[in-house]
């Protein structure tokens, strides 16, 4: 399993006591990571195989089909944005990206998770962010390999 963190990690925990094959450091694979409004703006990059953060989860299935025929695109989903926030704004978020794994998964889109940690304090274990996946309406077996995702579009 992989996770991506926003600072540099120099600390006595070691990326296996948390639970991970490797950390990486957004600032090292942002080339290989794109940003889209939505999951339309999203689509029109459906040939390029890369990873994919959406700022907005609408739900759009013609779009989610197309991208989920091409197999190529894997969206990028920040755990630490839905972690942070408190109240309101995170029961919309969790909402939204209740509807939209649904959706993912019915068409058979690529996702991952990350954390997105900004200090070493906020780094949660493997078995942690798991279970944060399972909150999210997905299985262990779903949840475990949206964290093997990484590995397989920044390399």
């Amino acid at each position: 399993m992989f996770d991506i963190i926003s600072f540099s990690f120099n600390s006595s925990l070691s990326t296996n006591s948390l639970g991970f094959s490797k950390i990486y450091l957004f600032e090292d694979i942002k080339k290989k990571i794109l940003i889209a409004n939505n999951l339309e703006d999203a689509a029109q990059s459906k040939n390029k195989k890369s990873l994919i953060i959406l700022k907005d989860y609408s739900y759009d299935e013609g779009a989610m089909k197309i991208i989920a025929e091409k197999k190529n695109l894997c969206f990028l989903i920040d755990i630490g944005q839905m972690i942070s926030s408190s109240g309101m704004r995170r029961a919309v978020l969790i909402a939204k990206l209740r509807n939209f794994l649904k959706l993912a998964n019915k068409q058979g889109a690529f996702y991952a998770f990350a954390s997105f940690a900004k200090k070493e304090n906020e780094i949660r274990s493997a078995q942690e962010l798991i279970h944060i996946g399972m909150l999210l309406g997905i299985n262990e077996g779903q949840a475990k390999f949206a964290f093997r995702m990484i590995g397989e579009y920044v390399q």
